[in-house]
């Protein structure tokens, strides 16, 4: 009787503890959203995707599109949030860069759409992105003035120096 109650105990116990794993489990709220672009900008899976500065989820995969005039760059993204997040149909994505040398991540601008949310596999307009110099061309840039500077220098050197032009005072 006693190895019974023992048992039943057990059970109950193991049972209790395997539904809190399910009872407890955090609920995680998930999108998938395309867009096109016409240039990405460098944009690659696992990339993150932001909405205010906030992520909100990845980049899952970039796709050359040469066929589709319409579609050049499409780009397919996966949101995942322990919260609900409503987007609007007329939102705008954009590829944007952290800083000057950071990570290119994916923005997605809610600030003047008033729209009905969109539908899981959606697709969001987009704006060309922000024109910045990836950090290879800033170098190739920089290494263009100091070669210019260095260029002058030699010529002013070059130069005789007239003593019968007058100084002014």
């Amino acid at each position: 009787m006693i190895r019974t109650v023992i048992l039943v105990l057990i059970v109950t116990v193991g049972l209790a503890a395997i539904g809190s794993l399910f009872v407890n489990r955090p609920h995680y709220f998930r999108q998938n959203l395309k867009s096109c672009f016409n240039d990405v900008g460098g944009l690659q899976a696992g990339d993150s995707v932001r909405i205010a500065g906030v992520e909100v989820g990845t980049v899952r995969s970039v796709r050359a599109n040469p066929q589709n005039k319409n579609c050049p760059a499409e780009v397919e993204m996966a949101l995942v949030t322990t919260y609900e997040i409503r987007i609007p149909k007329d939102s705008i994505t954009e590829t944007e860069t952290a800083g000057l040398i950071g990570e290119v991540y994916l923005s997605i601008d809610t600030t003047q759409a008033s729209g009905a949310s969109i539908e899981n596999y959606g697709y969001l307009k987009s704006k060309p992105g922000k024109n910045t110099l990836s950090l290879g061309d800033q170098l190739k840039a920089e290494g263009a003035v100091v070669r210019l500077v260095q260029a002058l220098r030699e010529a002013e050197k070059e130069v005789p120096k007239d003593s019968s032009t007058p100084t002014h005072p």
